[in-house]
């Protein structure tokens, strides 16, 4: 059984833009079959303890990448469409990435 990852989506308040990424990339898991991934959305201030169980995290913001031992997209694409099928292609080859690594 595959284990149960978690995409976290950051932006500044978690209202709309999180959940407007939220809604385009649950769309995209549906589209390619993903089941074994919860999506978060979260404003920025509400980060902490939800960034410990995150795999990914997708953000509207620029986040310090030095601060987080997780990949981080920036997510923007997805709300202004703009190389949307591009950031979703991001997304997809983390998450393949991240599916077959083997923990022991």
């Amino acid at each position: 059984m595959k284990q149960t990852r978690n995409l976290l989506i950051i932006c500044a308040l978690g209202y709309a833009t999180s959940t407007m990424m939220k809604k385009v990339i649950s769309d995209f898991f549906s589209e390619q079959g993903i089941e074994n991934w919860n999506i978060d959305s979260i404003g920025y201030n509400m980060s902490e303890s939800y960034v410990k169980k995150a795999d990914l995290i997708v953000s509207s913001l620029e986040l310090n990448e030095n601060e987080y031992e997780v990949p981080i997209l920036n997510g923007v694409s997805l709300i202004s469409g703009i190389n949307k099928e591009e950031t979703l292609n991001q997304i997809l080859d983390i998450i393949n990435i991240i599916n077959n690594i083997e923990y022991f």
